[in-house]
């Protein structure tokens, strides 16, 4: 994203949430559902914490990153969002980030409820980050950074960064406003396209009718069942279970992300590992065996997919990178057999014309595979 894109942004928040209703398009919490602790200090800062009542254990807890709309705290959009969130259960923060200091001041505030999780209310292992608009080409490189391991989730809205690599254990929902400015939104899909090739835990919110700040400019149950899957984003992304989950998928989740990128060395070095840890799983197997197919090791990516017949893999999914592998690796004749192997109704016919086949194009037992009523 470019610095005048980020500037954009920002000049954005200021205007959208001018003409923004201070309340949310959302029932207004009953003052009963929750409580204010007001100028809290962390460090030489001050902070709002808003609890739910009864507040009982700790709570996940979601951060309002706010540093450029304004009166910080006092700002009555962010405001109620923490109070949303207090009445449904969360631990919401509303601190002061300073716009010069934004980095060292949500360092401060992560050690603070960190180390005084339990006096605050604070899950020290549910901690998310909810920013919007010119909010997010601040808040999204800090979350990313993988020493800031404090934060297990974060919320995205209508705005973009500049960032280069997400962080494989960090669930992100996106969400969009799919009637904002044409600027803001491609830079939302080139970030989100990013994300997806990096096979990143992103999730995408398209708010197709909604505008930027829709939560107080667009009077719609579709704005207010978004701030609700927002709250249980947060709520599910964060649960230990899940997050042990995602940790236990990043080696695979990473070794496809390569594979996807065409970097079939670090792929195929990567999936040898995973091999090595699950040598009864065929996906893994099959994923190993094509990633040697896309490094040009033919000959063990021929022998790796021999190893699989009978396994329960799909006749297509299976036949043909093994046809592939060993074709090029010189064994025409499996290659032939395995090409045998998948129905023909799953045998794509432009693989007849296919150039990695033309060995065998003049074989009678080849041509014979593409004939009509095989």
């Amino acid at each position: 994203m470019t610095r005048h894109l980020a500037a954009a942004l920002a000049l954005t928040a200021f205007a959208s949430l001018a003409g923004a209703q201070e309340r949310l398009f959302y029932p207004v919490p009953p003052p009963s559902s929750f409580e204010v602790l007001k100028d809290q200090p962390y460090g030489e800062l001050r902070m709002d914490v808003f609890r739910p009542r009864p507040a009982t254990g700790p709570l996940p807890t979601l951060i309002i990153f706010n540093t450029v709309a304004g009166a910080a705290r006092a700002q009555p959009f962010f405001k109620a969002w923490a109070e949303i969130a207090a009445s449904k259960g969360m631990l919401a923060i509303m601190p002061d980030l300073r716009p010069g200091s934004a980095e060292q001041d949500f360092d401060a505030l992560l050690a603070h409820l960190t180390a005084n999780a339990a006096a605050i209310g604070v899950d020290r292992e549910r901690i998310a980050v909810y920013a919007g608009s010119g909010n997010v080409s601040r808040s999204l490189p800090l979350v990313l950074n993988p020493r800031r391991t404090a934060v297990k989730a974060a919320v995205m809205y209508y705005g973009a960064a500049s960032v280069k690599t997400f962080r494989p254990d960090l669930p992100i929902l996106f969400v969009r406003a799919g009637l904002d400015r044409p600027p803001v939104t491609r830079a939302m899909t080139e970030l989100v396209t990013l994300a997806q090739n990096q096979n990143a835990p992103v999730t995408i919110l398209n708010y197709a009718g909604g505008h930027h700040a829709f939560e107080g400019v667009d009077d719609e149950d579709a704005t207010r069942d978004v701030i609700d899957s927002t709250i249980d984003f947060v709520k599910r992304a964060t649960v230990p279970s899940y997050q042990a989950s995602l940790r236990r998928g990043i080696p695979e989740a990473t070794a496809a992300a390569a594979a996807a990128a065409g970097d079939f060395v670090t792929a195929s070095a990567a999936y040898a590992e995973l091999v090595k840890a699950k040598p009864d799983d065929p996906r893994v197997r099959l994923a190993y065996g094509e990633a040697l197919l896309g490094a040009s090791q033919f000959a063990a990516a021929c022998a790796e997919l021999e190893q699989l017949k009978g396994k329960g893999l799909g006749p297509r999914d299976l036949g043909l990178p093994a046809a592939r592998a060993c074709v090029q690796s010189g064994n025409h004749d499996a290659a032939i057999a395995w090409l045998k192997s998948i129905p023909s109704r799953f045998l794509p016919g432009d693989v007849e014309k296919e150039p990695v086949f033309a060995p065998l194009q003049n074989r009678p037992d080849f041509k014979a595979l593409f004939q009509p009523g095989r």
